[in-house]
C-alpha cells in the first residue's frame, strides 16, 4: 500500500508508524500479527510499508506457522478428546510396552520438562498414562500409555492419518515424500 494519503495494514496512517513500537502495538490491538516490517521505494519513488501479516520470514517461523496450520486439522478430534496439543504429542511418543523417563518424554515431545510434567499429571488423572517404578532402579519413574490412553491414541491418529492422507492427496505423492525427507533432514542438522 502507498504511503500518500492512503491507510496502510489494519488503517494505520504514515504518521502512526512513525514511532514503530507505537505502531506495532496499534496493529496487535487491532488483531494483527506483525512479525515485522519495513519500509521500500518503489517505481516512482513512493515509500510503502512491508508487512508480514501471520506470516514467515524466517526457517522456525516457517516451521511454526505450518505447525499450528496442521494442527488445525487435529482440533476437532483433540478437543473432543479434552486434549492440548502438547498432551496429544507426548502420548503420540508413548507406548503401552515400555515407559520412559519423563526426561526422555519431555525431550522426545519437544517441551520444557516443567510442561512435560504439568501435561503428565493432567493425563494420569485422566487415567491416559501409567507411571511405575523402573524395576532396576526404584527410585527412576516410567511413564507409559495406559489401554484407554491407548484407546484415545488410536481415535486421534485416525483423524491424523486421515489429514495426512488429503494432504498428500493435494501435493501428490512424489512431492510429500520429499517434504517429508527436507523436515528430516532440518531435524536431523547438527546444532
Amino acid at each position: 500500500m502507498s504511503w500518500g494519503s492512503e491507510d496502510i495494514a489494519g488503517g494505520l496512517s504514515r504518521d502512526d508508524v512513525e514511532n514503530v513500537p507505537g505502531a506495532v502495538w496499534a496493529l496487535a490491538e487491532r488483531g494483527y500479527s506483525v512479525l515485522c516490517f519495513s519500509f521500500e521505494r518503489i517505481h516512482g519513488g513512493r515509500e510503502i510499508m512491508t508487512t508480514i501479516v501471520s506470516g514467515y520470514s524466517t526457517l522456525h517461523g516457517a516451521l511454526r506457522a505450518a505447525e499450528r496450520r496442521w494442527l488445525r486439522h487435529l482440533d476437532a478430534a483433540l478437543c473432543a478428546k479434552q486434549l492440548s496439543a502438547d498432551q496429544w504429542t507426548m502420548l503420540s511418543n508413548l507406548s503401552t510396552e515400555a515407559g520412559v523417563t519423563m526426561s526422555e518424554l519431555a525431550s522426545r515431545s519437544q517441551l520444557p520438562p516443567s510442561s512435560a510434567t504439568r501435561h503428565a499429571d493432567y493425563l494420569a488423572e485422566r487415567g491416559l498414562i501409567f507411571r511405575v517404578a523402573a524395576e532396576e532402579d526404584r527410585r527412576r519413574i516410567l511413564i507409559g500409555l495406559s489401554n484407554l490412553g491407548a484407546d484415545l491414541v488410536a481415535a486421534v491418529r485416525t483423524e491424523e492419518i486421515r489429514a495426512e492422507q488429503v494432504l498428500q492427496a493435494r501435493m501428490g505423492v512424489r512431492r510429500y515424500g520429499e517434504l517429508m525427507r527436507l523436515l528430516d533432514l532440518v531435524a536431523a542438522s547438527p546444532e
